[in-house]
């Protein structure tokens, strides 16, 4: 994905490098992914700019999990700092001016490899990063809830359900999609991918199936989708 999604060379690129001398303790511990902004600055041993740590997939992304990992995209001077699962992969801006006792600023994306090395993107991009904190998420869901429910003529009770399905639809979908370009559930990927449902797949179907709006259709999928991996976890 870096390399072929994000433009980075492998020259500029190291895994598994130890950033200090020492050999006690955390000093023996080693960063999984680091990225230099060019393969020069790699050579030259300058600060690197991003850096990446890797969980097992059933390592649940908790920040008490990577602060050694925060710590090592301190030691290197990096401005970014990634973690991934290989279900999920969460961007952080790191505040090199302060203690790493947080992840810092979460983004929504990481800059392309033409982007690191030019400071006037890398600006523009975390100038246009807005942090959706905790009662901006409840606002915006109360406002959804009043739109459906009006527009719909729906219970509250109906309309929360509503926002449920495009709510578990979407964390679905990006846990299953880490890996491939589309990581994101946008509007934009939603009206995509009904406009290939309508075109591939609906005149095929039949019954209800045939009848059923795009947004339910595929949370029909999301909840066989949880119940395939809930069984699975059972089992296991």
């Amino acid at each position: 994905v870096l390399v072929n999604e994000y433009g980075y060379s492998l020259n500029q690129m190291a895994q598994e490098l130890s950033l200090t001398n020492s050999s006690r303790g955390t000093g023996r511990a080693r960063a999984d992914i680091v990225i230099w902004k060019s393969e020069e600055a790699k050579k030259n041993n300058e600060h690197a700019a991003i850096v990446i740590e890797c969980k097992s997939d059933n390592v649940t992304i908790q920040p008490e999990d990577y602060y050694q990992g925060l710590n090592y995209a301190t030691w290197a001077g990096a401005d970014f700092f990634v973690t991934h699962n290989s279900k999920e992969t969460r961007y952080f801006q790191v505040f090199k001016d302060k203690l790493p006792k947080h992840l810092g600023k979460e983004l929504s994306d990481l800059p392309k490899a033409k982007q690191l090395g030019d400071q006037q993107s890398i600006e523009k991009i975390l100038n246009e990063e807005k942090v959706f904190e905790r009662d901006e998420f409840a606002k915006l869901l109360h406002q959804c809830h009043n739109i459906i429910r009006n527009n719909d003529k729906l219970s509250p009770e109906a309309a929360f359900d509503e926002i449920s399905k495009i709510l578990f639809t979407k964390i679905v979908f990006e846990r299953d999609n880490c890996n491939n370009k589309t990581r994101i559930f946008s509007k934009t990927e939603f009206e995509n991918k009904e406009k290939d449902h309508n075109v591939d797949v609906r005149p095929y179907l039949e019954g209800d199936d045939k009848k059923t709006d795009y947004v339910q259709f595929i949370f029909r999928q999301t909840k066989k989708n949880i119940r395939k991996t809930l069984f699975s976890q059972k089992t296991m």
